[in-house]
């Protein structure tokens, strides 16, 4: 084991990412959360970067969050890393080095299948899903029950077609993007705004060198009818890590 940067001390730690230690490594001139130093540790044929971590954890903020984040980010712009999300804290550089030790093997089979890659995604914006969720937060005229009932009915359709959707919407990735990606990844979700409407997100694991091949792709992509979408990335591959 060998760790990078000042010595052990009996501080709470945040790791950031976790990347094979066989491979070339620079720490790149940046600093994590609260301007701490950015450090790394070797630990079972893996390099785990992190930094001290004060104050205290608790609920973290939005600017937080981006700065744990961009950190990822521009690990990952250099190097092949098994991104890890908030949440990896520990009381002190030595619970971290138990932590990654104990699924080493786990980490560095991940590892090896994120090689030389990154993660685009897509969102969709289905033309109906207004119409549905106006359905829900409607106010029904009748009685408490009964309202909430057709409530609960109208959140089941909502959930159906939101599914059906889905499954569609990937079948047109797979299909537009053939032989451009490894993995893909779809979800529903919430989209933000008060109007609630339903969110379909398609993930896609793709080699770096397929990048622009991949965006003239997305130019050519003709969305359902009616629908909305927007392209991202690329990113690190989280959706790809566990």
């Amino acid at each position: 084991m060998m760790m990078t940067g000042t010595a052990d001390t009996e501080e709470a730690v945040l790791a950031y990412a976790v990347l094979d230690a066989s491979r070339p490594f620079r720490l790149p001139t940046i600093c994590g959360l609260w301007d701490a130093q950015l450090r790394t540790r070797e630990i079972a044929g893996l390099r785990v970067v992190y930094s001290r971590l004060v104050p205290q954890p608790t609920a973290p903020d939005v600017e937080q969050l981006q700065a744990f984040y961009e950190v990822i980010e521009q690990l990952h712009a250099r190097y092949d890393v098994l991104p890890l999300r908030w949440g990896q804290h520990f009381p002190d550089p030595q619970a971290l080095t138990r932590a990654i030790a104990a699924d080493a093997d786990l980490y560095l089979r991940r590892l090896t299948r994120l090689v030389g890659t990154t993660e685009m995604g897509i969102r969709f914006l289905p033309a109906s899903a207004q119409s549905i969720s106006e359905a829900i937060l409607r106010p029904s005229p009748h009685s408490q029950g009964r309202a909430f009932l057709e409530q609960r009915r109208a959140r089941y359709g909502m959930e159906a077609a939101g599914q059906m959707q889905r499954r569609r919407i990937e079948e047109l990735c797979r299909n537009a993007f053939a032989g451009l990606f490894q993995d893909l990844k779809g979800e529903t979700a919430q989209a933000q705004g008060a109007d609630s409407q339903v969110m379909i997100r398609v993930y896609f694991l793709i080699s770096r060198t397929l990048v622009e091949r991949f965006r003239q792709a997305y130019a050519d992509l003709r969305p359902p009818a009616g629908a909305r979408m927007l392209l991202t990335g690329p990113w690190p591959p989280f959706n790809f890590a566990a």
